[in-house]
């Protein structure tokens, strides 16, 4: 989260509620794509997939 602080008497600033939107317009944008639909489970198959292999499973144990 970012603050951003102005002298009193200024009124070059945007509000933050709008920069926060704007921040997060792309974001919902893209996880309504259907791309995302379809790569988020492919995602999580590979990740327990690479999990699952036995170099996987010793990176796991290391990082514990």
């Amino acid at each position: 989260m970012t603050t951003t602080t102005f002298q009193p008497g200024t009124d070059n600033h945007a509000s933050t509620d709008a920069l926060h939107a704007v921040a997060e317009f792309p974001v919902a944008w893209f996880e309504a794509t259907p791309a995302y639909l379809v790569l988020r489970p492919v995602a999580a198959f590979l990740r327990e997939w690479v999990a699952a292999t036995p170099a996987g499973i010793v990176f796991g144990l290391l990082k514990h």
